[in-house]
């Protein structure tokens, strides 16, 4: 009597098979044609040996176990249809635990975030060409000997960092050229602070540097006025005078208080270490001093930025 293959496949059977085809190929967008297909192969196998195969063949290292119960779970509706599986943490585990920490930990103490807040987006396994990690600093030796380790990048919201480290974590070293990083603010010295604003002045911009190194003096006047004139213009001859509306002046002091301005008070962000042909900005209010430059404005604090851009909007609406 032939073995008819309705009869000889129970739904038990063929959840095994399923994961006997998974394990085999490694692969999480298997078709119903290809299973159908295996499964006409494999018609002649016993149940016996279909159990011993499954015992020597589901490994750890091979089909992880939340792998293997996704393609079991999701057995009856996979009609060709890709599987939603967990290889995200699989993936993850896949990093020594003393390395993760490790990265974690400098990133917490650089971003001044909980470690609970961040998140490794990427990992790889490198092999670095020196003991610097291949991130030397100035003027210091390196051992030419190449060093294993891994190529690690943390993230929070849109900033990121990326380390070099060796096998274990116990050397590691910020990569500042491909990372994303938040400028950090230094106190301005109180004798170099620019003199406050009078009682009719709004707000004034002070720029200086770039490739003409001249510096310019921007004022909002209470009533509208926006003045421009270059220090050091003998003849004031670039003086320019502009205006917006009162109402438009309000809605500025208002995104000021909204943007927490005061909160950046004799703050400056400074460019980055060798930088050069940059214009510096020193922004002032009535509550306090901020310094920045066009370098890193993208890597400023968002409510800074956010004040920032309602002052250059308010700029371009002047007539």
């Amino acid at each position: 009597m032939k073995l008819m293959l309705k009869d000889y496949f129970n739904p038990n059977q063929a959840r095994i098979l399923t994961v006997l085809i998974l394990t085999g190929i490694l692969s999480v967008h298997s078709s119903l044609t290809f299973i159908k297909s295996a499964m006409g192969v494999t018609a002649k196998l016993s149940l016996e040996t279909s159990n011993e195969v499954f015992k020597d063949n589901i490994k750890p290292n091979r089909l992880p176990l939340p792998v293997a119960d996704a393609a079991l779970q999701d057995l009856d509706h996979n009609n060709g249809r890709s599987l939603d599986l967990p290889l995200a943490n699989n993936l993850q585990n896949k990093l020594p635990t003393s390395v993760k920490n490790a990265v974690l930990q400098a990133a917490s103490k650089r971003l001044q975030q909980p470690i609970s807040q961040l998140r490794i987006i990427e990992f790889q396994q490198q092999t670095w060409k020196n003991g610097c990690l291949e991130l030397a600093n100035a003027d210091e030796f390196c051992t030419e000997a190449l060093v294993p380790g891994w190529r690690v990048v943390v993230g929070i919201g849109e900033q990121t960092l990326v380390y070099h480290t060796n096998q274990t974590g116990s050397a590691l070293r910020l990569n500042e050229k491909a990372s994303s990083i938040p400028v950090a603010p230094v106190k301005i010295p109180v004798s170099q602070l620019p003199p406050p604003l009078d009682q009719y002045v709004v707000f004034r911009q002070i720029s200086s540097g770039g490739i003409t190194g001249r510096t310019y003096e921007t004022v909002l006047l209470k009533d509208g006025q926006l003045i421009r004139v270059r220090i050091g213009d003998a003849n004031d001859s670039e003086r320019s005078v502009r205006r917006v509306s009162v109402q438009r002046v309000q809605q500025f002091v208002r995104s000021l208080e909204r943007f927490k301005f005061s909160k950046f008070k004799n703050l400056s962000y400074p460019a980055p270490s060798g930088a050069a042909d940059y214009i510096g900005y020193t922004l002032t209010s009535q509550e306090g001093t901020v310094e920045y430059n066009d370098i890193s404005r993208n890597n400023l604090p968002k409510n800074l930025q956010a004040a920032v851009k309602a002052w250059n909007d308010l700029i371009a609406s002047a007539q």
